[in-house]
């Protein structure tokens, strides 16, 4: 049994003016591709006949568009590779479904759609996907089996990678493809509001696996679609497989109903939100330390450019803010030039300069300031210094080389590939922490006191009204409200 592995992944606003380019990708091939996964000693005997054919994955997390000359060298050396290595059986596809390259559109239906040209109609294609990405109803003609995370934050990245495989490696041995069943439909809510930690994503999302046992079936998946993209494919999506047709679309029907019926209910998932001043009062109002504010339109783990300096410039405007005395950290700034100036400088040193808003000054502009450097962050994958803590006063910042998340690599919900420039610093000496994420990841929540999401402005702002929809394909709620929805699965 010959199974081929490659794909492409990241996750794209396309209101950001971010640019991902080659840098941030990491980029695995051959048997270092393979090691990744580690499917021999996870999967054990189920594999033991397998002949891997790793050929290459491309893989980052959010940001803006993908660089489009990078990103057809990256496709251009996948389809070669594939072709190098004919015929398959089966080809697993690590992808996201939320990737946009600048100018272009239905980026994993184009890619996809070329391997499958490309391997055949026989061949079993199985993907993984992340249910924040979009599942179109021309991608999975496509494909035969797909699994999609069922958790947010996404603790069970190796299982759903692990469940792909598995089933690929069963389909192939049976001889049988499943039959297949989809259904879009029109809600299109962030991650902020369907996070699985709270009620009623918890319950949505959690009976996915008893309705596997329930209808008979293979699988059912969940997306919810990437919002901060205006493309027409961008919506929630159900999808079932398995050998009776009418059980998966009684299953699919039955999954994106209870998606529907509670869309008026996925609030914000923080006990406390508003606005970047509400959440300063909320600091003021003597929020149990650390208080953790996220800085949720420039969210860089949904495409934010992690340089936006509204909530930085807002925080020095308020006089009772700073005259309070609380202890700032506005953690991953995303700013390399005054990185390298601070690393020039050298710890203790004072430097005068204007921080942030490097590509994204439609806010606020760089902040002036006179910074003392406290202290450098090395990389933990040999990528040399990647961060830098600056003060000034009671206001710290830490400026990143990489647009990354502010965790530690061992947080549980750390994608599963090289989180290249994670700058991570202990906030212990800190009242407050503002993050540029949207919900709290797994470590940050474990060492807050309290926490508050703001709707600030950026590539990922969480107030829609903001952002200029043209090509998602209306009604789709929440932009629309009064409509209903045509929720009969389609076999394909």
């Amino acid at each position: 049994m010959r199974i081929a592995i490659a794909g492409v992944s990241g996750e794209c606003s396309t209101f950001s003016h971010d640019i991902m380019r080659e840098p941030i990708f990491e980029v695995l091939r051959g048997p270092e591709l393979l090691e990744h996964y580690h499917w021999d000693e996870r999967l054990g005997d189920l594999v033991a006949d397998v002949e891997w054919v790793p050929i290459m994955r491309a893989a980052t997390g959010a940001g803006g568009p993908v660089d489009p000359e990078f990103y057809d060298r990256a496709e251009s050396e996948i389809l070669e590779g594939l072709a190098a290595g004919l015929p398959y059986d089966g080809v697993y596809l690590d992808i996201h479904g939320a990737l946009n390259v600048l100018g272009r559109e239905r980026l994993e239906e184009r890619f996809v759609g070329r391997v499958r040209e490309l391997v055949g109609p026989d061949t079993v294609i199985s993907v993984s996907m992340d249910p924040h990405g979009n599942f179109s109803q021309e991608l999975a003609g496509y494909v035969d089996l797909a699994a999609c995370y069922r958790h947010a934050p996404h603790i069970d990245r190796l299982q759903t990678r692990d469940r792909a495989v598995t089933q690929l490696v069963e389909t192939i041995r049976r001889g049988v493809k499943p039959k297949k069943a989809w259904v879009r439909v029109p809600v299109l809510l962030p991650g902020e509001r369907t996070s699985t930690v709270f009620e009623p994503a918890t319950s949505v999302f959690g009976a996915l696996i008893p309705a596997i046992e329930q209808f008979g079936i293979l699988d059912v998946n969940l997306w919810c679609g990437f919002p901060w993209a205006d493309e027409d494919r961008n919506a929630a999506a159900v999808f079932a497989t398995g050998d009776d047709a009418d059980a998966i679309v009684r299953a699919a029907e039955h999954i994106a109903r209870g998606y529907w019926d509670a869309r008026a209910d996925f609030g914000i998932t923080s006990p406390h939100y508003g606005t970047w001043d509400e959440a300063l009062d909320f600091v003021l109002s003597g929020a149990a330390r650390p208080v953790y504010l996220s800085d949720a339109g420039d969210n860089v783990t949904a495409g934010g450019s992690g340089d936006i300096t509204a909530a930085l410039t807002r925080t020095l405007e308020r006089s009772d803010v700073i005259s309070s005395g609380a202890t700032f950290l506005f953690a991953g700034l995303v700013d390399e030039p005054s990185l390298d100036v601070m690393i020039e400088a050298g710890v203790g040193a004072t430097v005068s300069r204007a921080i942030g808003a490097v590509v994204d000054e439609r806010f606020a502009p760089p902040v002036p300031g006179v910074w003392t450097v406290e202290k450098l962050i090395d990389g933990i994958y040999g990528e040399g210094i990647v961060g830098a803590v600056i003060s000034s006063g009671t206001i710290s910042v830490s400026l990143q080389r990489y647009r990354q998340r502010f965790v530690g690599a061992a947080d549980p919900a750390t994608p599963a590939f090289a989180m290249i420039g994670l700058a991570y610093t202990d906030v212990s000496p800190y009242d407050v922490v503002v993050v540029k994420n949207g919900y709290l990841f797994p470590n940050q929540r474990e060492t807050s006191g309290s926490e508050f999401m703001a709707f600030t402005p950026g590539g990922t702002d969480l107030d829609f009204d903001r952002l200029t929809f043209e090509r998602v394909w209306r009604p789709i709620f929440p932009l629309d409200k009064d409509f209903e929805a045509d929720l009969t699965p389609i076999v394909l």
